[in-house]
Parts: C-alpha cells; sequence; structure tokens
C-alpha cells in the first residue's frame, strides 16, 4: 500500500506539473499553425500615419520614434524593415500644356521607397538621381514611373512634368521623367502584396492617377518644399522572424503588441499598427478560452479520480496500522502529535515526487504525440513541450494537496481502539460519520443547486466588463460536485442493496452465494471504496467520451450547416450576381457534381416596406436536395430534405405566349374606363436570355383605340410575361379603373401582321397583386363592335376586362399567366409562424426585392442550412418561382447572388479546387466544406485536443481504478483471510471459494457500473450544454446532438472486470495455500485481521 501511496503521489504532481505544460504544448502547436497559415507577408507588421508633415526634419523624429518603439518591443523578431512615404495629391500636365484641375483629370502623387531599386527593372531609361536641373528657370527633379502607367498616360522618358498640391494650391514641384521599371517580382515580401496599389493604382470615375518617384533627397527637399505644412502619408513595413514567432506564447504576442502600440501612440501622430497577426491572436484566445473548457472538465475529473485514490490507499493503510497507532497511544502520543506523524510520512511521499513530477510530464506529453489522436497536429512525432521553472511551482502545489489528502485520509482511524476495528469488522456498521451528520445529504442538495445553475445560465462562460469570455470556475466544478454526490448517495444505498441480496443468497441452496453475499451484507462499506472508485473512473470515461465526441460531431456539423454544400459562392455587395454564364462555368469543372443557384435577400411580410422582416432564401428545389446536409430534426415533423423541398418546386406552368421572329411592331385594342391623365400602358417581354424588357404602349386616350409601340432586336425567343399599366402614386392611392384590351397583334420585318392574343378565354390571366392585396381582377367580356376582324384568326367575340383597385406595386398594376390558382409555396421558420401570426396554406402577400408576391406557407421548419433562426425568422422557398414573378414588374433582370455545389470524388487538392471556382468569380467569398473541416479537426486547441486529451483522461482514470482495485484486493485478501480459513475448516470446496468470491466482489462493481454509466450521462449532457458554443461565444448551430465514443468506458470496465476476476483467481489460488494449524497456533480466527 505505500508503493500505491507514492505511485498516487506521482499521479497528483504529475498532473498538476501537466496541466500548463499540456495547454503551453497546445499553444506552440497552435501559434506554428498560425504563422504557416497566415505566412510571411501577413504576419509583418506595419505602421502607417497620415498626419506628420512633409519635412525632413519631422521625417528623423519619426523615424527615431518608430524603430525605438520596434527595437523596444520587438527586438530580435524583426529581420528586415522598409519604409514609404506618399505626398498628398496633386493636379499635374506636361510643362508644354499646363495643369489640368477639372473633375475627371488625372492626379499625381509624389512617392519615396526605400531600397525599391533593388526590386525593380528598368524597361526605359534610368533611376532617378539627386540631381536637380533647371528647366524654364525653375529646378526639376529627377522621377521614375512604372511602365505601364506611363504608358497609359502617355509619359515618355524626357517629359517634363509639373504638379501642384491640390490641397495647399501654391508650390510647384517641376520633375523630369529619367525612367519607367518594372516590378521584378510582385509576389516577394518586399511589396507586401500592395505593390500595384502603391505603384499604378486604380480608381473609378476619373483618368487613373500618375505616381512619380523621387529619390529620398529629391523627396525631403523640393517636394518638401512645395507642400509646406502639408502631411504626408508616411508608412513603415516590418518583417518578422516566423521561426522566433512561432515560439511566442500568445499572451507575450499580445502584450508586446499593445506596449507597442502604447509607445507608438504616445510618441507618433496617430499612428495606426497593421498587422493580421493582432486579429488572428484574438481568435486564438478566443478559441484558447472554449477550447480548454472540455480540457479543464476532463482535468479536474482526472484530479478526482487520484484524490480519491489518494484517500483510499491512506485510508486503507491507515486501517492496517491501528496497532501501531495503539501502541504510540500507550506511550503518551496525543492525537495532534500523530496528525504530524501522517503529515510527515505524507511528506516523504509527495515531496520525491514533486521533484520528480514534472519531468515525468514533460516525457508523457511528448510522448503522447505518438497516439494516433494527436496525428492530424503532430504528424505522428513527439508533441513539443517546455520544461521551465513555474513548472515546479504546479508540482508542489499537488503535492500539497496530496500532503493534505492523504493526512485527512490517515487521520481518520487516531482515535480508535483496536477493539472497535474489530468490532467493526464483526458487526456491521450501521452508517458512516458523514451518514450520520447527513453530509452526503449536504452535497447531494449542494449539486441540486449547481445543477440547477449551469442549466439556468445554459453556459460556464461568463462575460465581463470588458466584453471578454471567461470560464466561471465555480460551474466547472459541477461535474466533480455531481458525480461525487451520486457516488455518495449510491453509497447509502449500498448496504439496503447488500441486505436485500443477502437474504436472496441465504434462500438458496448455495452454500458459496450465501456466504459471499451475507459477507459483502457485513461489511457493505469496506466494499464501497472499490464501488466508489468505479463510480469515479466509468463516469470520467463517459464524460470524456461523450463531450469529446458530441463536440466533435457538433464542430463538423457546424461546418456542414454553415457551408450548405461542398462549396458555397457568396457574391460580396449589392451588385454581386452570380450570372448565368459563371453558373456554366463552375458546371464545367471537371471536379463539380451538381451546382445550384440561390437568391438570398431581406424581405417583408405584406405589402408595405414596415411589415414584419425575414430572410427569404430561394433554392432549385431539385438540385439543392442533392448538395445539402440536412438532420431530420431540423423539422418538427422529423421530415427529410427531399420530402420538405420537393413541394416547393413549382412544376406546372403556363404554356408560354411567343412573339414571331423578326417582330419589328406591337399593337393592342385597349379601353380604359374612366380615362386617366398619365396612365401608361406597357407590355412585358422576357427574351431568349431571360432578360425582361418593358414596351411602353404610351398614355390612355379616350374609348377604344390601337395602341402600338416598337420592338426592338431581342434575342430569341421573346416571350409574353404581363400586361401592366403605370402611373406615378402611392401604393394605396391609384385611381380605379377597369381596362379593356383586345387582340394583341405583332407586325414582322416582312409588313406580316401576326394575331398572339385574342383575349376571347380567360388562358389562365390572372391579376397582379398590390399594396391592397389580390384588388386586380381579370375577366371576359363581350366584344363591342369595330376592333376586330381585321386579322385573320381572330374569330372571337371577347375581351379582357380587367378591373383596377386602389392599390399598386410602385405605380404598377395589371395581369399575368398563372398555371395553378396557388401563391409560391414557401417553408417558413417557426419563429416567422409565430412572428407574422400566418397559418399553414393561407395566402398572404410579402414584399420582396421592391416587388409583390403572393406566397402560402406549406411547411415549417425550426432549421436549414446556412440560415440562424437566432438572427430573425427565414423562408425558404423556389428561385426560379421567385425571380419570375419578380420579373413580371420587367424593371430590371433578378439574378442569383449566391450558388451551392457538390463535388465528385477526386484526388484534386482542396486548394486547387478552391482556384479554379475563384477565377470565375472575383468578387466573392469562397466557403470549401473540406477546407474547413480540416482546418477545424486539425486545430490543437479544439477537436485534436479534446481528442487526445479525453484519451490520456480515461487511460489515467482506468490506470488509478486498478491500482485502487489493486489496493483495494490486497486490503480484501487481508482481512478474508481468516474467513477462508474457516470456510476451509468447515469443507468448502474449490466452487464454493469461486462463487463465494464472486458474490462478496461483484455487487459493488455491478452498483459501481451502474451509477457511473448513468451519472456520466447525466453530467455529460449537462455539461454538454453548458459547452456548446463556438469561438465568439454564439450558440452552436445546429444544436448538439449527445453522442458516446463507447470505447473509453467499455475499455474501463473491462480492465476492471478483469482486475476483479484476477482477484477472485487469487482468492481461490490462497485457499490451497492456507495451513489451518499454523494460523491456530498464531491465534488466527474468523474475525482476525
Amino acid at each position: 500500500m505505500i508503493a500505491g501511496l507514492i505511485v498516487g503521489a506521482l499521479f497528483a504532481t504529475t498532473t498538476a506539473s501537466g496541466i500548463p505544460q499540456y495547454r503551453r504544448s497546445l499553444e506552440i502547436v497552435s501559434m506554428r499553425a498560425v504563422v504557416e497559415e497566415i505566412g510571411p507577408i501577413n504576419s509583418s507588421v506595419h505602421i502607417n500615419t497620415s498626419w506628420v508633415p512633409l519635412a525632413d526634419e519631422d521625417r528623423q523624429l519619426t523615424d527615431e520614434s518608430v524603430f525605438s518603439a520596434i527595437d523596444t518591443h520587438l527586438g530580435e523578431l524583426v529581420e528586415g524593415s522598409g519604409r514609404l512615404v506618399k505626398s498628398r495629391i496633386h493636379w499635374w500636365g506636361w510643362l508644354e500644356t499646363g495643369l489640368r484641375t477639372d473633375s475627371l483629370a488625372s492626379q499625381s502623387s509624389f512617392q519615396y521607397i526605400e531600397n525599391i531599386d533593388d526590386h525593380v527593372e528598368y524597361i526605359e531609361g534610368i533611376a532617378p538621381t539627386d540631381s536637380v536641373t533647371n528647366v524654364d528657370g525653375k529646378p526639376a527633379i529627377e522621377v521614375a514611373i512604372e511602365h505601364d502607367r506611363a504608358k497609359h498616360l502617355r509619359i515618355s522618358i524626357g517629359d517634363v512634368i509639373d504638379s501642384q498640391s491640390v490641397d495647399g494650391g501654391t508650390g510647384l514641384v517641376r520633375a523630369i521623367v529619367t525612367g519607367t521599371f518594372t516590378p521584378t517580382d510582385l509576389g516577394e515580401r518586399f511589396w507586401m502584396e500592395l505593390g500595384e496599389a502603391y505603384l499604378s493604382p486604380s480608381i473609378e470615375g476619373r483618368e487613373q492617377p500618375l505616381i512619380m518617384l523621387p529619390t529620398s533627397n529629391s523627396m525631403f527637399t523640393l517636394v518638401a518644399e512645395a507642400n509646406a505644412g502639408l502631411p504626408a502619408s508616411y508608412d513603415w513595413f516590418f518583417f518578422i522572424d516566423q521561426t522566433l514567432l512561432a515560439d511566442m506564447s500568445i499572451a507575450e504576442l499580445e502584450t508586446t503588441f499593445d506596449d507597442l502600440a502604447d509607445q507608438l501612440e504616445n510618441t507618433v501622430a496617430r499612428p495606426f499598427v497593421i498587422t493580421e497577426l493582432i486579429p488572428r491572436v484574438e481568435t486564438m484566445k478566443q478559441r484558447a478560452l472554449f477550447g480548454s473548457i472540455p480540457l479543464l472538465l476532463m482535468t479536474l475529473l482526472t484530479l478526482a479520480c487520484v484524490a480519491f485514490y489518494l484517500t483510499m490507499a491512506a485510508g486503507l493503510l491507515g486501517r492496517k496500522r491501528i496497532n501501531g497507532y495503539m501502541m504510540l497511544r500507550s506511550r503518551g502520543f496525543n492525537v495532534k502529535q500523530q496528525l504530524g506523524i501522517h503529515a510527515i510520512g505524507a511528506a516523504i511521499v509527495s515531496i520525491p515526487a514533486a521533484i520528480v513530477a514534472p519531468l515525468v510530464s514533460t516525457l508523457v506529453i511528448a510522448v503522447i504525440g505518438y497516439l494516433p489522436a494527436y496525428n492530424s497536429i503532430t504528424n505522428g512525432s513527439t508533441m513539443p513541450v517546455e520544461l521551465y521553472p513555474t513548472i515546479w511551482i504546479w508540482s508542489f502545489g499537488g503535492a500539497i494537496g496530496t500532503i493534505l489528502v492523504v493526512t485527512a485520509a490517515s487521520s481518520f482511524w487516531d482515535e480508535a481502539t483496536l477493539a472497535a476495528s474489530r468490532s467493526s469488522d464483526a458487526r456491521p456498521v450501521s452508517a458512516l460519520w458523514f451518514q450520520r451528520y447527513y453530509i452526503d445529504a449536504l452535497l447531494v442538495a449542494l449539486s441540486a443547486i449547481v445543477w440547477w445553475e449551469v442549466g439556468a445560465r445554459n453556459a460556464i462562460v461568463v462575460l465581463e466588463r470588458g466584453g471578454d469570455f471567461s470560464p466561471d470556475f465555480s460551474l466547472l466544478a459541477a461535474p466533480v460536485l455531481i458525480v461525487m454526490a451520486s457516488s455518495l448517495v449510491a453509497l447509502r444505498l449500498f448496504p439496503i442493496i447488500t441486505r436485500f441480496l443477502a437474504e436472496i443468497g441465504l434462500k438458496s441452496n448455495s452454500l458459496g452465494l450465501g456466504l459471499g453475499l451475507a459477507s459483502v451484507a457485513r461489511r457493505p462499506f469496506f466494499h464501497g471504496w472499490p464501488m466508489l472508485a468505479i463510480i469515479l473512473s466509468i463516469s470520467t470515461g463517459v464524460v470524456a467520451g461523450s463531450v469529446v465526441s458530441t463536440l466533435e460531431r457538433s464542430t463538423n456539423e457546424q461546418v456542414l450547416y454553415s457551408t450548405g454544400a461542398d462549396i458555397h459562392v457568396t457574391t460580396i455587395g449589392t451588385t454581386g450576381q452570380v450570372a448565368h454564364e459563371q453558373l456554366e462555368k463552375v458546371r464545367d469543372l471537371e471536379t463539380i457534381d451538381v451546382v445550384t443557384p440561390a437568391l438570398r435577400t431581406v424581405a417583408t411580410v405584406g405589402t408595405t416596406s414596415t411589415g414584419s422582416q425575414f430572410n427569404l432564401l430561394s433554392i432549385d428545389p431539385i438540385d439543392f436536395q442533392q448538395v445539402a446536409w440536412f438532420r431530420d430534426d431540423f423539422s418538427n415533423s422529423r421530415a427529410t430534405i427531399d420530402q420538405l423541398v420537393d413541394r416547393l418546386a413549382v412544376r406546372v406552368l403556363p404554356e408560354p405566349i411567343e412573339l414571331p421572329p423578326d417582330s419589328i411592331d406591337l399593337s393592342m385594342w385597349v379601353n380604359v374606363q374612366p380615362v386617366t391623365p398619365m396612365l401608361e400602358l406597357w407590355v412585358v417581354l422576357k427574351d431568349g436570355l431571360g432578360e425582361p424588357h418593358t414596351i411602353n404602349l404610351g398614355q390612355f386616350e379616350e374609348g377604344w383605340y390601337n395602341a402600338t409601340g416598337h420592338l426592338g432586336a431581342f434575342p430569341q425567343p421573346v416571350r409574353i410575361t404581363s400586361i401592366q399599366t403605370f402611373m406615378t402614386v402611392g401604393p394605396d392611392s391609384a385611381p380605379l379603373s377597369t381596362l379593356l384590351v383586345d387582340d394583341l397583334v405583332v407586325t414582322t420585318a416582312d409588313g406580316a401582321r401576326h394575331l398572339v392574343i385574342d383575349f376571347d378565354v380567360p388562358e389562365l390571366w390572372k391579376g397582379l397583386p398590390t399594396a391592397e392585396g389580390e384588388d386586380t381582377g381579370f375577366t371576359i367580356a363581350p366584344e363591342p363592335d369595330g376592333i376586330s376582324g381585321y386579322i385573320a384568326n381572330d374569330a372571337g367575340n371577347g375581351v379582357g376586362s380587367v378591373s383596377l383597385g386602389r392599390g399598386s406595386s410602385q405605380g404598377i398594376r395589371g395581369i399575368y399567366r398563372q398555371a395553378v390558382d396557388r401563391p409560391i409555396p414557401i417553408i417558413a421558420s417557426e419563429a416567422f409562424m409565430s412572428q407574422t401570426g400566418v397559418g399553414l396554406h393561407r395566402p398572404f402577400v410579402i414584399n420582396v426585392l421592391g416587388g409583390l408576391v403572393p406566397v402560402e406557407v406549406i411547411g415549417t421548419v425550426i432549421y436549414f442550412p446556412t440560415l440562424d433562426p437566432e438572427r430573425g425568422p427565414f423562408a425558404v422557398t423556389d428561385v426560379d418561382a421567385l425571380i419570375d414573378f419578380i420579373e413580371l414588374r420587367g424593371h430590371r433582370k433578378t439574378v442569383p447572388n449566391e450558388l451551392f455545389a457538390s463535388l465528385e470524388p477526386t484526388d484534386f487538392p482542396n486548394e486547387e479546387i478552391g482556384q479554379q471556382v475563384r477565377k470565375v468569380f472575383r468578387l466573392a467569398r469562397i466557403d470549401l466544406r473540406a477546407e474547413r473541416i480540416v482546418s477545424t479537426f486539425i486545430d490543437p486547441i479544439a477537436v485534436a485536443g479534446w481528442r487526445g486529451m479525453s484519451i490520456v483522461a480515461t487511460i489515467v482514470a482506468g490506470l488509478v481504478v486498478l491500482m485502487a482495485y489493486a489496493v483495494f484486493m490486497a486490503a480484501f485478501a487481508l482481512r478474508t483471510k481468516g474467513d477462508v480459513a474457516l470456510k476451509l475448516a468447515l469443507g468448502a470446496s474449490t466452487r464454493d471459494q469461486w462463487l463465494s468470491t464472486v458474490a462478496e466482489l461483484f455487487p459493488a462493481i455491478f452498483v459501481g457500473a451502474v451509477v457511473g454509466l448513468g451519472t456520466g450521462f447525466a453530467v455529460s449532457s449537462l455539461m454538454v450544454g453548458s459547452m456548446a458554443y463556438t469561438d465568439t461565444g454564439a450558440h452552436l448551430l445546429p444544436p448538439f446532438i449527445l453522442q458516446t465514443n463507447w470505447m473509453l468506458p467499455v475499455v474501463t470496465i473491462a480492465a476492471i472486470f478483469t482486475i476483479a476476476l484476477a482477484g477472485v483467481v487469487n482468492s481461490v489460488r490462497s485457499l490451497h495455500e492456507i495451513q489451518i494449524a499454523e494460523m491456530a497456533r498464531e491465534g488466527f480466527s474468523a474475525a482476525s485481521i
């Protein structure tokens, strides 16, 4: 047992010292990954100020301040630097033509770039020098210009350029162009990916600017004199050593940049420190916080297992040494002195362990890098680990905890007597001291309060005043408290269970079964030791397996949900679109399987913009279900995605009304009653490319007349989509009118007239929705005399009668054709239904992109890919049906703004696939699901770190319970030696000993396993719900589903049963080794210890 204490102390101190080391190891791997990912350019530090005057003296002072701050705070990290100074904008012109100052004129700037000649190649002429030439009585400096920009502006070598500051309006700089150049390699770090922006920037709205590059001397003499009093833009670039940067900690990096920014603020006018490192550090800090919660949880459970093992080993050792305690008491030792002896003994065990523990933890952390769980971050090599002095502080902290635990557990028997200890063996103990004083009940009540608190908060993180999140360690300890409480409840119920089993055993005809169950009922609390160890170990295994497996699955599903497909393209800005040509280019890529467009926008319920807003996602119902990921629990009906979106497809469409090829004119008989001034008649067409066109037939006249309009040369085929009236009025103030229409005729280029619509039958015509709802009607009325019979095939006697109400849609009223008399179907979120109050299959109108669209809800969902219900209500509809209806107005073409695509199984690298898609979309965000999953699952602070730690925690918990059970079996063999001898004397067989030992040991194992599993699942569900947050503190989307990695608890249970079986075998073997005569001579009895 002493050896067990030594091992336990080593476990405790190694775990304590390994906590900061493991976190630092994950941080090292993370920093290296981040530095490698952002690359040498984005890891550089860019300092800018635009408030320092363009003067040599100011430049020198600012240089000294900047370089002093850099040397102080970055020091050896900097391996190179560059400087750039740019003047304010100037008007410019040739010497012969003068300055151009109109609104479209090109403007110029002077720009000095340090060491630029080492990174450019001169195409024409030579590099500028400090020489100053007198031109027309005014000094002229030498400048160089980027070759393509000089060519674009038609500037040649030897040209003399005059420039004058736009801001100052005075001071003239005369420059001679001595050379034009081109950068040798814009990709090198010197240019910081800003070469084009600095040398030949592109702007819109005026001619392209001219950038002239003088020498430093020229910049800060003649140029500075002409810009006297005006500030310039100063930029410094500092190139950071990647190797040294990767070895820095997050805290060091954050402190470095904070101190750098503070010093610059005090010495430089309005500086800006620009680097990709700063946002990456912030992101990594946030990920580290939320990623550390599962690690802390498993660490606390591991420490609880180790602490219990130490308590058990020390308690059993103290029980064994009671004879020695009695001897000390007889020699005059009091309880206080004995407590000192226990403390000294615990220190003798713990202090050497604390000295060695950091070395052991260093070795263990390095070696765990070889585990398969860490392959994604270590590539099968050792885990990087650091050994530094403060680790021993943690180690000795663990040693102090060990001393306290061992001393307290050893002191339990200090006031006991030999008679009392033997009495406890002979007669069952009714209750332990903490049960008599209801300490376990108090702990259960406290656990219930903590459980309620965690559930009420639904989070283990708290938001501090500064806006940062931090873990609530009081709630983080909840799992340990809950496991302890459930263990004590099991310990209180265990005597009842064993007495019940003993009654069953006594009624059986098996001697071995009856004796075994009676023995455990007589000493239930002795068997409570292994039961508690089993509960702790199995709970740890279940929590480690459940929490990590659930968060791992949730992390994967977050990517699946947010991307929506293998590739998700989101165009940027209000003008972003997925044109038909781009769609076809992506579809033609070798790696692409299915491509589907989508339109995402904000819409409102009702006919005005003040209605309830919601997010509207329009998809292709057929193709989207082939590329999207969907979970059945996203809807209350548990429907699959194909069952949901299939019903969105508007499959029945009216037969299109096509115009004959080469149509040049369009006419139609019309009559409006009453005639309203400024009321126009429109016919909306759609050409073969899907572009809408509005043909204006002019303002209405009195009575029946033939309205005509000219047709352009549109791509074929051309179709009629709607007939409209337009008047500039409010949404509900249009005049009540009745519009009569008949015989829509087109004339082709050969002079032939063709009847397109005769309006003798309804032909699926329907009124467009307006701000007043469905207040536009269409019927067939009798045809009056005098307006028909002019065109072949017009044998009908009807006209179309359109009743126009007061409502309009941006002044538009009219009719369109619809094959099915039902609105466009949509699927809505539950929040949409509750917020808007609409019902299923009840038509209503929504306002989308300025157009009014009739819709009806045909189903509800809780979640839908890429849509966040916490950001507001949402709905999903058919993209083609929505766009076709919006385009009935004919104002402009509406195109999708997003794209989803699935990939064929391929060996193409993700980077190459992404590059192919990015070539098609210049201004778009491209999300590749595979890239995001890989980056997430190799994140050392996230899944990779959790996965490895769960295995380590389970291994430690398993080893602890095995050691605890081994210690228990040693004590069990000693305490039952007399019982075994008595059984042998009574003629017990080997079979009886087998049954007796199994019956005595396995109730504790069974109860411990059941309680451990139940507690583990309960704690897992509670804690996963509290940790279910993204690295920004938002709730997980979609919600997690509790999932358990059964390998971890099953391995633990199997190990427990294996060692228990070994104990049974050893007990049976000892039956044949007992010498009854010798034991009798030594005074052993059935009650002997």
